[in-house]
């Protein structure tokens, strides 16, 4: 175990955690895009849960040029609303509810009353709230602040009784963590947001409500056939945030391409005491399949209206970075907060740190929990096993990859060492998406260099970065259509010269 040095140099480019800044009112202006981009942010989420269509090409329009203006790759996140359920109108400024007090939801009901016996009428976005809730579940209403529970239904009516009393308002959302829902995903608005998605040539899109295998693979088919491709068209991510997905998250990971542990629902829904357990195993059930993993939700939570972050917050980035996520989510802090750049630039300086501090103490992010592979590696595994064991045994520097779809990048990223990787691809797109590998810098070029190439160029993008010297060791991954991989890893010593 190395020595800590607590004035580590945090702007060192060696090895990276991604920074995803959701968009909205504070931050989707062009100058406040371009400086979110110098803070550290190098993913942007739409959430199409709010604005339309119109609303977020706009965005868009404004990131894509922002990013040419600056002549970096910067990744776009589309994120899919899933069944939003909430409360039909409440007149004034709310109701209270008392702790005993009887609750009504009334299918169809478009505003809520005060019955002449003292019961409160409520109607829901969700008919299926009558059809599906049995007595003895939980109701919880505007993030579990007001919880009631289901004590008798009929053909039209849900009947609750209040446990814990508040204030409710319109559009409040609901929470049913007990019930399992009929609803048939994806939604119709989820199928014409990733309709639109694919269109526009996002980089990602990112189910909510996910439940099972089965709800990923149908948008999954509705997406190869709004592409006319028999290939998945873009990228999809699993929003880990209801209690089936936990339990189905061995299958889950098999079928998507990126996990997102989504703290704020996975609190509601299920005992507050697991989420961090929750977020530990996620992380090591995406490590194990050789995925990514976004951890989100109130990272930085008082910079919505603080210029500073709690201590808790800050260590709460760091320990998700310790644990091996390869991506940390700001939400409101940068869509509506007062302080979306500092949120960025905190976020950044906690990362870079972190980063740091691992490589400087040798920290590992931790084994497994639960394999979800077996069997015997295949050439690829089999490939970046010798890889790493070269790396160690030669005290290599870094790794370059030549990666036209980005799946060499993906499986070298998933690893213990912290040893920074140069990924060389052809295509905008595959830059882009890389930019979600923990660890990964990567680098667009005219043409994916050959053999002889490849060495030149890597020697050049190192030295250029200052991540080797010349005699010292890095590892090359060159294709080769000759062998099973695809490719050959050549240990090269550093001679070349920085280029000026």
């Amino acid at each position: 175990m190395g020595e800590f040095n607590p004035r580590l140099d945090p702007s060192a480019e060696h090895f990276r955690t991604a920074i995803i800044a959701t968009l909205g009112p504070a931050s989707w202006e062009e100058p406040v895009l371009e400086r979110l981009i110098e803070a550290g942010a190098n993913i942007f989420r739409l959430n199409f849960s709010h604005g339309d269509e119109n609303g977020h090409e706009q965005t868009l329009g404004r990131i894509r040029a922002v990013a040419s203006r600056l002549e970096v790759p910067i990744g776009v996140l589309g994120d899919l609303p899933g069944p939003k359920i909430r409360l039909t109108e409440v007149p004034g400024d709310g109701i209270l509810l008392e702790p005993g007090q009887r609750v009504e939801f009334h299918r169809g009901l478009a505003s809520a009353r005060q019955a002449e016996d003292g019961a409160v009428h409520l109607g829901c976005t969700l008919g299926g709230i009558i059809d599906d809730v049995q007595a003895g579940h939980r109701v919880l209403i505007d993030d579990g602040l007001v919880r009631l529970v289901a004590m008798d239904r009929g053909d039209d009516m849900l009947v609750c009784e209040v446990e814990i009393p508040g204030r409710i308002s319109s559009h409040k959302g609901v929470n049913l963590p007990d019930t399992d829902l009929d609803i048939e995903m994806p939604t119709d608005r989820d199928r014409r947001f990733a309709a639109w998605a694919i269109e526009h040539d996002l980089d990602w899109v990112a189910m909510s409500f996910v439940r099972s295998a089965t709800d990923v693979q149908a948008l999954d088919a509705h997406m190869r056939s709004v592409a006319g491709t028999e290939d998945r068209p873009m990228p999809i991510i699993a929003k880990m945030e209801v209690p089936r997905a936990i339990e189905h998250a061995a299958s889950i990971v098999q079928e998507v391409d990126a996990v997102m542990v989504a703290r704020g629902d996975l609190g509601v829904e299920m005992d507050l005491a697991l989420v961090p357990s929750i977020q530990k195993h996620l992380l090591a059930v995406t490590r194990d399949a050789r995925i990514p993993c976004i951890v989100a939700t109130q990272m930085l939570q008082s910079m919505i209206e603080s210029p500073v972050p709690t201590r808790a917050e800050a260590s709460d980035v760091a320990n998700a970075i310790f644990d091996g996520a390869d991506a940390v989510m700001l939400s409101g802090e940068t869509a509506v907060g007062a302080w979306p750049v500092e949120a960025v630039s905190t976020m950044h300086r906690i990362s870079c740190t972190s980063e740091s501090t691992m490589r400087s103490l040798s920290i590992s992010t931790g084994g497994d929990l639960e394999p979800v592979t077996d069997g015997a590696p295949g050439p690829l595994e089999s490939l970046v096993d010798a890889t790493w064991t070269a790396a160690l045994s030669a005290d290599a520097r870094c790794i370059v990859v030549s990666s036209s779809g980005g799946l060499y990048a993906r499986h070298l990223s998933r690893n213990e060492f912290q040893l920074p990787v140069l990924a060389l691809s052809h295509d905008p797109r595959v830059v882009r998406r890389m930019l979600l590998l923990r660890g990964v810098t990567p680098v667009l070029v005219d043409t994916l260099p050959d053999r002889a190439l490849l060495v030149e160029r890597a020697e050049s993008e190192v030295l250029a970065r200052g991540w080797a010297e010349q005699g010292e060791m890095i590892i090359i991954v060159a294709r080769d259509d000759l062998v099973d991989s695809g490719a050959r890893m050549i240990v090269h010593r550093m001679c070349g010269e920085a280029a000026d």
